[in-house]
C-alpha cells in the first residue's frame, strides 16, 4: 500500500505539471491562415485595475469599475476577458503581458482591447518632448522605471499580430504624437464591414495632462461613459454597428460635458487606417446593378 502511494505522488505532480504547460503554452500568432467566418477569429479584453498601490495613493473603486468593464465585454461576446487586479498588475506581471504572453498568443485576424484604470504619470525624454506612461501595483506615480512609457506601448501595438487594437486608458496619458481620427467617410457610414477590414491601432485616454480623472456617486466619471456607450449610447447613427472611433468621439463628448470641460478624453488613431468593429450589425446590402 505505502508504495501504491509513493507511486501516486509523482503521478499526480507530473499531470499537474502537464495541465500548467498546457495552460500556459503559447501558439504562435502566425498559425492562423485564411479568414474568419465572423470579423475576427478570436476577441481579447484585457482588463487592468489597480486600487491599492504599494508606493502610490490608492484610488478607491477602481477595482469594482473594472469588473463591470470586464462584464460588459464578456456581454459583448468576447472570447478572452482576462482581468488583473492590484498585485496581478506588478509590473513584473504587465512586462510579462506585453512582450511576451500578447504578442504571441493573440492571431492576425484577432480584435484586442486593452483597458487600463489607475495613474498615470509623465516625464521628459531627451528632447524635452512629455512622455506618458501607466504606473503598476508596485511603482511609485513619480518614477518611469518600473513603468509602462508610452513607448512600450506603442511597440507593444506594433509587435502585436491583431487586426484590431484599441487602449481604453483612465488616465492621462500623453505622449502619442498623432492626431485625432478624422470622422466616417460615406463609405465608412454605408459599410462598416470595409472599416473592419483594415488593421487599425486605437486609443482612447480619459484626460489631458494636468486634468483630474473625476469620480461620481457612480465611480469614475470615464468608466461611467465607457460602461453607457459599450451598451448602445455611442452608435450615434443608429446603424447597429458599434466603432472604435464612435465609442472615443461619444467619451469625449460626454466625459468634457458631464466635467464643465474640467476632464478632457482624447481619441486617436496611431496606426492604420481602418476601425475597430467592437458591436457588429447587419452587413450593408450591395447597391442593385442597373
Amino acid at each position: 500500500m505505502r508504495s501504491a502511494r509513493m507511486l501516486v505522488k509523482p503521478l499526480v505532480l507530473t499531470i499537474s505539471l502537464l495541465a500548467l504547460l498546457s495552460l500556459t503554452s503559447l501558439p504562435l500568432a502566425e498559425a492562423q491562415v485564411g479568414k474568419p467566418e465572423g470579423l475576427y477569429y478570436k476577441s481579447w479584453a484585457i482588463v487592468i485595475g489597480i486600487e491599492k498601490y504599494v508606493l502610490a495613493p490608492s484610488i478607491p473603486g477602481a477595482i469594482q469599475d473594472a469588473k463591470k468593464v470586464a462584464e460588459v465585454f464578456r456581454q459583448l461576446g468576447f472570447d478572452e476577458v482576462v482581468e488583473l487586479y492590484d498585485q496581478d498588475a506588478s509590473s513584473r506581471r504587465l512586462q510579462q503581458l506585453l512582450n511576451d504572453m500578447l504578442p504571441r498568443k493573440v492571431g492576425r485576424m484577432d480584435r484586442l482591447v486593452l483597458v487600463y484604470l489607475g495613474h498615470a504619470g509623465v516625464m521628459q525624454d531627451s528632447e524635452g518632448q512629455d512622455r506618458g506612461y501607466l504606473v503598476p501595483f508596485d511603482a511609485p506615480v513619480n518614477s518611469a522605471a518600473k513603468s509602462i512609457t508610452v513607448e512600450q506601448l506603442k511597440e507593444f501595438t506594433r509587435r502585436l499580430a491583431s487586426k484590431h487594437t484599441l487602449l481604453i486608458l483612465d488616465a492621462p496619458v500623453v505622449g502619442w504624437e498623432t492626431t485625432e481620427p478624422s470622422g466616417f467617410s460615406l463609405e465608412g457610414r454605408m459599410a462598416p464591414e470595409l472599416e473592419a477590414d483594415r488593421r487599425a491601432v486605437q486609443v482612447v485616454t480619459a484626460a489631458n495632462r494636468g486634468e483630474t480623472v473625476g469620480h461620481s456617486d457612480q465611480g469614475s466619471r470615464f468608466v461611467e461613459a465607457l460602461l453607457a456607450g459599450l451598451s448602445g449610447a455611442a452608435d450615434l447613427d443608429g446603424n447597429g454597428w458599434l466603432m472604435a472611433s464612435e465609442l472615443g468621439g461619444y467619451l469625449v463628448r460626454q466625459v468634457e460635458l458631464a466635467s464643465g470641460g474640467g476632464q478632457r478624453p482624447s481619441s486617436l488613431r496611431i496606426d492604420g487606417d481602418g476601425d475597430m468593429v467592437l458591436v457588429e450589425g447587419k452587413a450593408a446590402r450591395a447597391p442593385a446593378v442597373k
